[in-house]
């Protein structure tokens, strides 16, 4: 079973970043989302989901029109269109695996041999480069009566599906689908209550109006090491901001290297993070700065090599300083508007595009 994950969609729509933009409507979230899936339709990764015995590929027909084709927001309860876009995300991948076609029928059927079973999907359109829309997935037989299959229990049976499962990444698999569909929910709710509209930054505003996630990935929004608390101040879909996490590091143990340049010269390293650093900590005379995202900071400081240096004295905890940064829907990459950049901080957890 191979899980890479495939990389998150491009924002729906950007402005400078570091340049105030001028208020105005924001894409909403699920609009925001398929026009990142119809942009690019072939990330580089993908999340292996196709069947040991899987289909033969055909000629891919035209796109069906997409007027009628409902999304998971339709539905005014978070925890109902978070399943729905967790299920949509997954029939998907499998789809983009086993190198389907769209159904004559209008109903994709997805054979479950190492259950004994298969799924019916209604297909409500089917798109030329992936972005396809699902309606609830159901067991083949089953009674009228009978729930439609959930996200948890889709990826449970998918994951039988794959050539030597079940293996040490399933169970993990299924574990990131159930996190990615709780985290929507909460995103979802939070999102429709007061203050639900982003503010005058768009570029900020769209990058936080991505609630559902990669449409190409098993487990868009799982964010497996982030207690709530946490969640709550580095997730682009909650608005979080918090300060940056400084260290002053001696040059002896700092590797620096800049790509910077202004009007065909060089930036270096130091002078680039000092500007970062304008509204923070001044490096102790012999130091450097180093920046870090608060959680990782807390996740490297009881490492043995990083007691060391701090014992040694060759790195010194400066604290949080400084004035607040937004997380981008990346999670790692955070933007402050008037930045000369955006940085992109190491972040040890299980996001889409990390581990």
């Amino acid at each position: 079973m191979h899980t890479d994950p495939a990389p998150e969609p491009a924002p729906a729509a950007t402005s400078t970043p570091g340049t105030p933009a001028a208020p105005g409507p924001v894409a909403a979230p699920d609009a925001a989302r398929d026009a990142a899936a119809e942009s690019d339709g072939t990330p580089g990764t993908a999340p292996r989901l196709a069947p040991a015995h899987g289909v033969l590929p055909g000629p891919r027909p035209a796109p069906h029109t997409r007027q009628s084709a409902a999304g998971p927001l339709d539905d005014l309860d978070p925890c109902a269109a978070a399943q729905a876009a967790g299920t949509e995300n997954l029939i998907r991948c499998w789809a983009r695996e086993a190198d389907v076609s769209a159904p004559d029928d209008g109903v994709l059927h997805v054979p479950l041999a190492a259950s004994g079973t298969a799924l019916a999907v209604p297909v409500r359109y089917w798109s030329a480069t992936g972005a396809h829309r699902f309606g609830p997935p159901r067991l083949s037989g089953a009674p009228a009566s009978a729930p439609p299959v959930d996200a948890v229990t889709l990826a449970a049976l998918l994951v039988r599906e794959t050539a030597g499962a079940p293996g040490p990444d399933g169970p993990d698999l299924v574990a990131r689908v159930a996190d990615s569909v709780r985290r929507t929910a909460v995103f979802l709710r939070d999102r429709a209550g007061p203050g639900g509209r982003g503010g005058p930054d768009l570029f900020l505003a769209a990058e936080q109006a991505l609630l559902l996630g990669h449409p190409l990935h098993p487990a868009p929004k799982s964010r497996e090491g982030l207690t709530e608390d946490e969640a709550r101040r580095y997730s682009p879909e909650l608005r979080g901001s918090f300060p940056l996490h400084w260290l002053a590091v001696a040059p002896s143990v700092l590797g620096t290297d800049s790509a910077w340049t202004e009007r065909g010269r060089p930036v270096t390293a130091p002078a680039l993070t000092a500007r970062f650093a304008a509204d923070g900590p001044a490096a102790p005379e012999g130091y450097a700065l180093l920046p870090l995202h608060p959680w990782q900071f807390r996740a490297v400081l009881h490492r043995p090599d990083v007691a060391a240096l701090l014992d040694a004295g060759l790195v010194r905890d400066l604290g949080a300083r400084g004035p607040a940064w937004h997380p981008t829907s990346s999670v790692r990459t955070v933007h402050r508007g008037g930045a000369p950049a955006m940085l992109k901080l190491s972040l040890g957890l299980h996001i889409t595009n990390s581990r």
